[in-house]
């Protein structure tokens, strides 16, 4: 899911309608089950793509430095590195490395998302009390205050 479709679903489960503040009050427990569930799914992603990371790293240390196992560069689809690396040349290497890379854009993809369903889960919470507002307001315009 991308930040577009968060923000497309968000920008129609946002609107409060201030004539039905009661069922608006309702749909509380509702969205931040949803959009809950839509964060923990990205933090789950994440968590996975940052282990996926390590593996990713070591592998490419490995890898580089000739270390690597004949059976284990046919898992990756490798060939055998044939430049010569110097171990204080290791970290360059890895982070300029393509698949660390792309690996590092989808973390970061995957990171932005959840952060912006935090946010929304946030604003969730806060809900109430913008509800509340509003039915003070209803109350003072009304008088009865």
């Amino acid at each position: 899911m991308s930040v577009e479709d968060i923000s497309d679903i968000w920008a129609k489960d946002a609107t409060i309608d201030d004539t039905n503040l009661a069922q608006a009050a309702k749909r509380i427990p509702e969205l931040h089950n949803k959009y809950y569930t839509m964060y923990y799914k990205e933090a789950l992603k994440v968590k996975k793509l940052r282990y996926d990371y390590k593996e990713l790293e070591l592998a490419k240390r490995e890898w580089l430095d000739g270390s690597m196992a004949e059976e284990d560069l046919k898992d990756h689809g490798w060939k055998p590195n044939p430049k010569k690396i110097i171990r204080q040349d290791l970290d360059k290497w890895i982070q300029a490395d393509k698949d660390i890379i792309r690996l590092s854009l989808r973390i970061d993809y995957h990171s932005a998302n959840a952060d912006y369903l935090e946010d929304i889960i946030k604003t969730i919470h806060s809900r109430n009390f913008i509800i509340k507002s509003m039915i003070d307001v209803l109350k003072f315009q009304h008088g009865e205050y």
